[in-house]
């Protein structure tokens, strides 16, 4: 609660420019959420999208024009990120950015692929996303490199070669993760015992978590959000406390919250790592600037927001062009992008080649253990 007050009094800072001087200013969107089980994620992208439009505005905006951001909330619906796009369209910007969440990005991709305007979402992960159209980008991994980087952890570093999975057929997010690790798992060598189900409506998990116990997994691979993923595994450590879990980078410490101290020793993957010392210079003073205020799994969503922010920039100083077709080929073609959390250089789908972070929930709180390029 506090750290939500925290980021409602900062976002008060940062309001939007307002439509005055239209024809000084160029309107970028923005699809974000603050409702429902993606309310903190969704604020912490609305932040740090301000900062960086605010920063980039400082240095004189996008090719001298002021930048207006069209804040559109999506109510953690995703119908409502696909009229959010529909708005953004009508507003005429050249861009947006977001959303976070992968079944929300899929139907807003859809709209602004149509349209032609560039979206650069910040942690939709799925996999079909950038294959929408030539279009839609991400500054994110993919659920089907994260999901094989996971795999290839379970095999390799936790020397887990049995393992039961747990998914929600409710989220995009959950289906494509479970899909790209049971690929790589299987395929080199480790064995699923089991895969189960459950709904993110579900309170008891005990007639499942039974399940589980009778096939005695190494490891137990959760691809869920961070509610629920939580509930989940503090049930679980009371039925059996020897379970190891495993999640994506849906994660964080906000999991304390649900989960207390029985999600200590589960794993799970991460965007960047804020706290590395082999980060660029970028990196560092982005890192520097916002740690005295804020948490380390805030500064990591801070990150990606700017990195969406800045590498459209980058794409309109290329292009030397406000034209949403313009900025496209630039953002298609973008090589050795130097953002805050590493390097971008853009595939073929819109997808970024990027290592993965894994950490590990401690008494202390997170912890980084490797970074994994499968």
């Amino acid at each position: 609660m506090k750290m939500l007050v925290r980021i409602v009094v900062l976002m008060c800072l940062f309001l939007p420019l307002s439509a005055n001087g239209a024809d000084k200013t160029v309107s970028i969107g923005l699809i974000y959420g603050d409702g429902g089980r993606t309310a903190e994620g969704g604020s912490l992208s609305l932040l740090g999208t301000r900062f960086a439009v605010e920063d980039l505005n400082h240095r004189g905006g996008l090719l001298g024009r002021k930048i207006d951001l069209v804040e559109l909330n999506n109510n953690d619906n995703p119908l409502d990120s696909k009229q959010a796009a529909e708005k953004a369209v009508k507003a005429g910007v050249v861009a947006v950015i977001g959303p976070e969440s992968s079944s929300h990005a899929l139907l807003a991709g859809a709209v602004l692929q149509q349209a032609g305007i560039p979206m650069i979402s910040t942690f939709a992960t799925n996999p079909d996303l950038t294959l929408a159209g030539d279009c839609i980008f991400r500054v994110c991994f993919s659920d089907r490199l994260q999901g094989h980087a996971l795999a290839h952890f379970a095999l390799n570093d936790l020397k887990a070669t049995t393992a039961v999975i747990l998914t929600c057929p409710e989220e995009k997010y959950s289906l494509g993760l479970t899909e790209n690790f049971v690929f790589y798992y299987k395929n080199h060598g480790g064995d699923i015992l089991w895969e189960g189900e459950y709904l993110n409506s579900s309170t008891d998990f005990r007639e499942l978590l039974e399940k589980v116990a009778a096939y005695h997994p190494a490891v137990v691979f959760l691809p869920g959000y961070d509610r629920i993923s939580g509930l989940i595994i503090r049930q679980c450590r009371k039925m059996r406390g020897d379970v190891t879990f495993l999640g994506g980078d849906s994660w964080s410490d906000i999991m304390y919250k649900y989960g207390e101290d029985a999600i200590e020793g589960s794993y799970y993957s991460a965007q960047w790592n804020p706290e590395s010392e082999s980060e660029n210079e970028t990196s560092r003073e982005f890192v520097n600037r916002y740690k005295g205020s804020f948490q380390i799994r805030e500064i990591r969503s801070f990150g990606m927001s700017h990195d969406a922010v800045f590498l459209l920039a980058d794409a309109v100083r290329r292009a030397n062009s406000l034209e949403p077709a313009s900025i496209r080929k630039a953002l298609a073609t973008t090589k050795g992008f130097q953002g805050v959390t590493g390097t971008i250089t853009m595939d073929r789908n819109g997808d970024p080649s990027r290592p993965i972070s894994i950490f590990k929930f401690e008494k202390r709180g997170s912890v980084f253990i490797k970074t994994v390029t499968p």
